[in-house]
Parts: C-alpha cells; structure tokens; sequence
C-alpha cells in the first residue's frame, strides 16, 4: 500500500538566494533601464511590474510541491513537471537515511533529510497552514520517524 502526503520539498540555499536574488538585481536593472530612455512610461512600467512579477516567481517556485510517497521501507518524492525548478523525481530506502531531524522556522515546523544513496540533504515542510495539511505532514513524518527509529 503506497500512503501519498502532499509537502513542500527544499534546500535552504536556493530558498534564501530566490528571496536575496532580485535584491541584488534592482541595481543592475536600474542601470540597464537607464540605457532606454526612448521608452514610453506605460513601456517602463510594463518593465518594472514585469521584473517585480519575475522575482515574485522565483521565490514562490523555489520550494515546489511534491508528492511525498511512501511504500513500505521506500520513500519517493514525485515533483509537479510544470514547475521547471523543480528537481527530477527519486527514491530512497529508510536504511539510507543517514540524519532525520525536526527543525523550526518561526513556529512552522520543517523535517531535514540527509541520504546516503543518493547522497543528498534536503527539506520537507507541509504544503500549506491548513489543519488539514499539517495533520497529514505530522502524520507521515510520524510514521517515518517510527521507520527510522525501528531500524537502530
């Protein structure tokens, strides 16, 4: 039986450099928008409201969902194909994790993953803040940590 719990999957760095990544950009841009001052305003403001939109983007899309699947002793992580930062789908075994620890970032909790094969460390959270989501979240972060520490 395959139990499926929606999350959000990521790495703190891509996090942070989305968020700080349009910050050090706006005076490029300024510069860059200084070399077209044959534009219209409507035409700078299409500019402006379209870079605003890009960054917006970045930061939302740089922790994408996932389907956080778990069949007996395997993990999957199946990501939505729309989202073209989202990473390629893959699979571990419980005995491959190496570090399962709770992390808290302003009262939200977060879980951090570090495997063995393939050699890699990211983080889940819940999809969203309905009670709902963050039953299932606990639910199957529960039933993962159950695994891990069954298996010492």
């Amino acid at each position: 039986m395959v139990k499926e719990f929606p999350v959000r999957y990521g790495h703190v760095y891509k996090v942070v450099l989305a968020i700080l990544l349009p910050c050090f950009l706006i005076i490029p841009f300024i510069f860059i928008m200084t070399n077209f001052r044959s534009l219209e305003e409507w035409e700078v403001w299409v500019l402006i409201y379209s870079f605003l939109g890009f960054s917006l983007w970045l930061a939302l899309n740089a922790y994408p969902k996932a389907m956080f699947c778990i069949r007996q002793k395997e993990i999957s992580l199946v990501f939505n194909r729309d989202n073209i930062l989202a990473p390629k789908d893959f699979s571990f075994n419980v005995s491959e994790i190496a570090v399962f620890k709770l992390g808290i970032i302003g009262g939200d909790d977060y879980y951090i993953f570090e495997t063995q094969n393939p050699s890699c460390k990211f983080q889940v959270s819940a999809i969203s803040y309905k009670v709902e989501d963050m039953l299932d979240f606990n639910e199957a972060m529960a039933e993962i940590s159950e695994m891990v520490n069954g298996r010492e």
